[in-house]
């Protein structure tokens, strides 16, 4: 009895250091699953003859709801009286390491009035391969986070279902 509840007692403590930890990578994985769409979107903003504000405008519209709130926060920052590119800057704080190319490259078109389009397409490209990487790494990792469950969970249940039967008729046959 007692050994059973010290293993119930390391798999709560388990399973709650586990749930703080994907927490964490599931903010981070969230908002990386919104790189490639958020450049997607300003790719067809600038690509209609677009400007980098209306872009960083649709993005906080329309965009992946975490990226949304960082766009409309950089928005904010520029109707306060900041000029775009430095309200831009925001957006290191705001968003993931992923972001940073996507960030520099609208700081840069922004400041200097370069080509963004083919740029962006080719981070787009980027992004989706590292999400596919990224899923990838996943779907393998999940086997592994099963067999704690498998073990903990029908382990036990397989061995008091082959025993017990097995003591109680030997516990009839010597009684008899």
């Amino acid at each position: 009895m007692i050994l059973a509840v010290g293993c119930g007692l390391l798999v709560l403590v388990l399973v709650r250091r586990r749930l703080v930890r994907r927490s964490v990578a599931r903010r981070s994985a969230v908002l990386g699953a919104g790189l490639a769409p958020t450049i997607d979107l300003i790719v067809v903003v600038l690509g209609s003859g677009g400007t980098v504000h209306e872009a960083v405008a649709v993005v906080s519209e329309v965009g992946p709801l975490p990226v949304r709130h960082a766009f409309a926060e950089v928005l904010r920052c520029s109707a306060d009286g900041l000029l775009l590119g430095d309200a831009l800057v925001v957006l290191y704080d705001l968003l993931t390491p992923g972001f940073q190319p996507l960030i520099g490259a609208l700081l840069s078109a922004d400041r200097d009035g370069g080509a963004l389009t083919p740029l962006l397409r080719s981070l787009a490209d980027d992004a989706e391969q590292a999400r596919a990487f990224q899923v990838q790494a996943a779907s393998k990792q999940l086997a592994v986070s099963l067999v704690l469950p498998l073990v903990v969970c029908l382990l036990p249940a397989v061995v008091i279902g082959a025993l017990v039967p097995l003591v109680v008729v030997a516990a009839r046959q010597l009684g008899a």
